[in-house]
């Protein structure tokens, strides 16, 4: 019984080490794959359909060159992978926080939950966007300003060392800063947070040492997909190439096979990767928030109160 208080979902309710982060993310995937997987199919599938038609009309039209064709059919898949991408997370997050209280919710019982959230979900993906790219405008306008100082003088080696150095270090920037506020759906979906105070709130939490952990737990989630994606994609496509090549000779990138091939491999991949990262990103809030607010208080409280009330 005491073991049940203590752990009464997929981690134990106190602060979270790596290996519960990682566990739990894969336990809540295991344990109730409809919520998880099964809703990263659907939510994935239905915007597969206009961006695979939007990606064969742009094909078909001749008054496109293919350069442009492959940006465009990129920029649509993009904001179509960003939407589903968002409102999933916020699903899978609050999966994952009834996962932890022990609790299996349904796809219908999610969906109810958390479609008020989807609109402060996508306005806090669309503040996060506008101040990196802020960041990289100054960035360049700063670069901009310190090659011609530096030609003025004669001196190309120093425009060189600062353009290195200036690159890796905005580089290692938009990797903490992106991993901390990474953790912004929590707040949004499960405190009812607005855009900018979900934001804020994560930057509070991952402030101090506990910063660098929460980069490093995170980019090591991204390495992971990264890898299963690369071993799924890269195997299937050259296939595809070698078989394509060898019944109809040199074909391009936009040949409708690719691009129907794929999207389905982008949907069968992003349907586990997408449940496993944002699973990460929830437990990685709630650990930060057991460290510094005491929520294991609060949690242990309210698996008790849920374990009587499923005896009654």
């Amino acid at each position: 019984m005491l073991t049940r208080l203590h752990q009464p979902g997929i981690v134990p309710l106190r602060p979270l080490q790596l290996s519960d982060i990682f566990s739990g993310s894969l336990q809540t995937m295991r344990r109730n794959p409809a919520a998880t997987i099964g809703m990263a199919l659907i939510v994935l599938a239905i915007l597969l359909v206009p961006s695979l038609l939007s990606s064969l009309a742009l094909n078909s039209a001749a008054n496109l060159a293919s350069d442009d064709t492959m940006l465009i059919s990129g920029l649509i898949n993009l904001l179509l992978g960003t939407i589903a991408s968002v409102a999933l997370t916020g699903m899978i997050i609050f999966v994952v926080s009834e996962a932890v209280l022990g609790d299996r919710v349904d796809l219908q019982s999610t969906w109810q939950k958390v479609k008020g959230r989807i609109p402060a979900l996508i306005g806090s993906v669309l503040i996060i966007a506008a101040l990196f790219t802020a960041m990289l405008a100054a960035f360049g306008l700063l670069l901009t300003l310190v090659i011609v100082a530096a030609a003025a003088v004669d001196a190309a080696w120093a425009a060189v060392l600062v353009g290195v150095l200036g690159l890796l270090g905005v580089t290692v920037l938009m990797l903490w800063a992106g991993s901390r506020v990474s953790l912004a759906p929590a707040p949004v979906v499960l405190e009812k947070a607005g855009p900018w105070r979900g934001i804020t709130r994560a930057w509070e939490l991952t402030r101090g040492r506990q910063a660098w952990r929460v980069v490093g737990i995170t980019l090591l989630a991204g390495i992971i997909t990264g890898l299963f994606a690369t071993m799924v994609q890269v195997p299937i496509i050259t296939a595809l190439t070698i078989g394509l090549q060898g019944t109809l000779g040199p074909v391009s990138a936009l040949h409708p096979a690719f691009l129907i091939t794929d999207h389905l491999v982008q949907l069968a991949v992003q349907a586990f990767t997408i449940p496993f990262t944002a699973g990460v990103s929830a437990l990685l809030y709630l650990d930060q928030r057991i460290r510094r607010e005491g929520l294991d208080v609060t949690l242990t409280h309210a698996a008790q109160a849920r374990a009587a009330a499923r005896q009654r």
